[in-house]
């Protein structure tokens, strides 16, 4: 009997605990129509309760006529039903998509949004056997890997698919023989809609000339897929911590050498995962991944590579950054008093400058201390500028500011963040944190010491 496979399949997956609310997403259709009786069947030996929600999409003359019919059946098995009527044709145009597309975002947004309103645990939908044959060849037809293969999940958030394990065949045959009514949808012989394309056309084919088993043969695919991912994910999530260096809400620093060691398929599945991290698991593509990985392996001190969903990836020499945050260039310039302090707002450091005498000299470990005398009078912290130059201890000439950060391989969206100590021209005496110039340095002879902290 159907209730009792059902029934098992949700204990067997724990789809629902007791005393969970479940909201069903109805469409009238023959699926959600059977999906609906068979939950409210079983709801009281499983110790849940049941919803019904229902999106008027207001595509068709029939749209209106459906959802009373919903609303009346609801109110005959004594189910509590929302509806709610979105514009789908118009928020495709807004949102520059498809109205397939739309429409699947309109839907599950307003089940979300209920689910929050009325307190329910879970949103269950009618995909059943026959739809998960259909997925692993929609994602296999647009190239899917491991991943898209799995077809279908029992489990995806909030949403759960309790007639995985059902056959087309089989809830047809339960609503005729309980006289359940439901309706039929025009669009869904509509072979514009790849998805009714490989429904209508490419499986019938594939079962009359390759295998009449094909369906099966396909969830049997989608579940070997589903382990093999498994442990891949699993091992993918060890090797994470040891490639991620810095990792927060807008952005994360990737390790280069480590993950060059890696196999090129944990290579790829670190990538999804930084995606997935910073913008949803949705969206990307084989194509993204390759961009990142390729851009990985160029040559440069530091390259950008502008993706979707407002992601940046920066290589900087041995790493790569991965960000939505604008990055915006960094400008300041303090004057500085001595004795004083110097607040810079821009990057949230905080330094003090006071004169000590050589002989009353005792530096902390962290500190920054000049030789007074032989600065200029007028002296600034500021951020860099083109044209600045250093004179790095124990060489003869200058260096070009640039140039020193490129030697020492300083990140170039860290460069502008770097605090200066700079008379009125371009020579920098010193670099706040990484060293000072041999102009500004201390020798034997030096008296008056100009000590930095930093707070």
């Amino acid at each position: 009997m159907l209730n009792s496979k059902v029934k098992k399949y949700i204990e067997q997956n724990k789809l629902i605990q007791p005393g969970d609310m479940v909201i069903v997403g109805v469409s009238g259709g023959p699926d959600s129509m059977a999906l609906l009786h068979i939950l409210n069947n079983i709801a009281s030996s499983l110790d849940f309760k049941v919803a019904a929600a229902h999106l008027n999409h207001g595509l068709r003359p029939e749209a209106g006529a459906e959802e009373a019919f919903v609303k009346e059946t609801c109110e005959q098995l004594g189910i509590t039903c929302y509806s709610c009527t979105v514009p789908v044709a118009e928020l495709a145009k807004e949102q520059k998509t498809t109205v397939e597309d739309a429409g699947r975002n309109a839907r599950y947004g307003y089940f979300n949004q209920l689910l929050k309103e009325i307190g329910a645990q879970h949103i269950a939908t009618a995909h059943h056997h026959d739809d998960v044959a259909e997925t692993v060849l929609l994602h296999f037809l647009r190239g899917s890997g491991i991943k898209g293969l799995r077809g279908i999940m029992p489990v995806n958030g909030n949403l759960i698919r309790p007639l995985l394990t059902v056959t087309k065949e089989e809830l047809l045959t339960y609503l005729q023989e309980r006289n359940i009514n439901y309706c039929l949808d025009k669009s869904n012989n509509d072979p514009y809609y790849l998805r009714n394309r490989i429904r209508h056309g490419l499986i019938p084919y594939l079962q009359k000339e390759f295998n009449p088993r094909i369906v099966g043969k396909l969830n049997q695919l989608a579940l070997i897929a589903k382990d093999e991912n498994e442990a891949l994910e699993e091992e993918a999530g060890r090797l994470w911590t040891g490639v991620i260096l810095k990792e927060d809400k807008e952005s994360l620093i990737i390790n280069l050498k480590t993950l060059s060691l890696l196999h090129r398929a944990y290579q790829r599945r670190i990538i999804l995962r930084a995606f997935a991290q910073l913008s949803g698991e949705t969206g990307w593509s084989l194509d993204d991944v390759e961009k990142v990985l390729d851009l990985s392996s160029k040559q440069g001190s530091s390259l950008t590579l502008q993706l979707k969903k407002k992601v940046r990836v920066n290589k900087s020499y041995d790493t790569m950054v991965f960000t939505t945050c604008i990055q915006e260039s960094v400008k300041f310039l303090y004057k500085v008093s001595i004795p004083g302090r110097v607040e810079i707002a821009e990057t949230e450091e905080v330094y003090s400058f006071e004169l000590v005498d050589r002989q009353n000299f005792s530096p902390d470990i962290g500190d920054i201390y000049l030789d007074y005398d032989r600065l200029p009078e007028t002296l600034c912290l500021r951020s860099r500028r083109v044209g600045d130059i250093y004179k790095v201890p124990g060489m003869f000439g200058t260096k070009k500011l640039k140039k020193l950060f490129i030697d020492l391989k300083i990140p170039s969206s860290e460069r502008d963040r770097i605090a200066l100590l700079t008379g009125e021209d371009h020579e920098v005496y010193a670099v706040l944190g990484i060293g000072i110039s041999r102009t500004a340095a201390i020798n034997p002879n030096s008296r008056s010491i100009l000590l930095i902290k930093k707070a």
